[in-house]
């Protein structure tokens, strides 16, 4: 059985666990600073659409992207920013 190791900053913890993932990390890249569609995102990563809109779900679920839907399209904003040593999270 395994216990639990309690954290001072659980909510720190979950994302950068969610970030973790080689695709939504590329995802969060990709959207730094600026808006880029669900399509442009899966092209760039060579993802179905479907998937790559799974992971942009979780993403915005985890509080690091900001979705906005314009017509028919979802346009999707990173609110990570990443630098050589650092990681911030905007609010």
């Amino acid at each position: 059985m395994t216990k639990e190791l309690p954290l001072q900053n659980d909510e720190t913890y979950d994302k950068v666990r969610v970030m973790a993932n080689r695709y939504r990390f590329r995802i969060l890249e990709l959207s730094a600073g600026r808006e880029m569609n669900i399509t442009e995102l899966s092209k760039a990563l060579n993802l179905s659409y479907t998937k790559c809109s799974d992971y942009v779900r979780f993403l915005e679920r985890e509080g690091l992207v900001k979705k906005t839907k314009r017509n028919k399209e979802v346009f999707v904003t990173s609110i990570v920013i990443f630098e050589r040593d650092r990681i911030e999270f905007l609010p």
